[in-house]
């Protein structure tokens, strides 16, 4: 293990510490403590390592301590890593330490609850009671689904599609809030509507997971996946961006970024970057 000499308030006096002799430092019982964890007292702390982490210090006076350099320490369990703190240091490895994965954890489920609309994308509804349809309704349900569409000449597997069931469970919510019917005129907007509406919700939605993605990129946990594709009919080249990343309870997501035309001249990693 690495020995870093760190000097003292005093500096004829030196001494030398591991991250190992810090825990055990830190640990040591009794009052005044000869060593304690001080907070990182920067105004714009960008990582939330430090909700958990300090600066081991070592008591020069009373009531005094002075910071002991290059290690961080944890406020509950006392471990103690290397830690560059001249502006180049990362906290990549405090992140993945138990205790900030156990306050981080708390932390995204309250983020969460704040963080909506965008819970509809990354969390599931919880499941509520419900009045059991007849068969009677059941069947006239279905006999509707199957005249529109066949109608309207709509392909069969449109029924599963997500977006459809999301829909028409609000609409449900929303005749339960009214305790009472709806008007249907109400409830259905023309096809322009939902076009000029699209700038719209895209940029809600983009302000909602941009705080996420910046957090998962400063945790070292989200993946960038490009994806090239050509439409045979026009020989036209396109390049998308998929990103992903694991949550603390180790759920995947994945959020598509953009679709646009790829005019290089070929698909290597440097003209992808470019």
């Amino acid at each position: 293990m690495d020995i870093i000499e760190v000097s003292s308030s005093n500096p004829v006096s030196v001494q030398k510490y591991s991250t190992t002799s810090l825990e055990s430092f830190l640990k040591q019982k009794g009052e005044p403590k000869e060593y304690k964890i001080i907070n990182n007292d920067q105004k714009h702390l960008s990582s939330p390592a430090w909700t958990k982490f300090g600066f081991p210090a070592k008591r020069v006076g009373d009531d005094a301590y002075q910071r002991i350099d290059v290690f961080a320490s944890c406020f509950n369990c006392k471990s103690t890593y290397s830690y560059q703190s001249d502006g180049s240091g990362s906290t990549k490895h405090l992140l993945r330490h138990i205790c900030s994965k156990a306050s981080l954890s708390t932390s995204v489920s309250a983020a969460n609850i704040v963080e909506a609309p965008i819970d509809k994308f990354t969390q599931p509804k919880a499941a509520s009671s419900s009045i059991k349809l007849s068969i009677q309704d059941s069947m006239k349900i279905r006999d509707e689904f199957t005249k529109w569409f066949c109608s309207s000449i709509r392909p069969f597997n449109m029924i599963t599609d997500p977006g459809l069931k999301d829909t028409l469970q609000i609409i449900v919510d929303m005749c339960q809030k009214y305790r009472g019917p709806i008007d249907i005129d109400d409830v259905l907007v023309s096809a322009t509507t939902i076009s000029t509406n699209v700038a719209k919700l895209a940029h809600d939605y983009r302000s909602l997971i941009k705080p996420i993605l910046i957090r998962q990129a400063e945790w070292g946990a989200l993946t960038v996946c490009p994806d090239l594709w050509t439409d045979n009919y026009q020989n036209i080249n396109y390049l998308g961006l998929t990103i992903y990343f694991v949550d603390s309870d180790y759920k995947l997501y994945s959020f598509d970024l953009c679709c646009s035309r790829f005019n290089e001249v070929d698909k290597t990693g440097a003209s992808v970057l470019q």
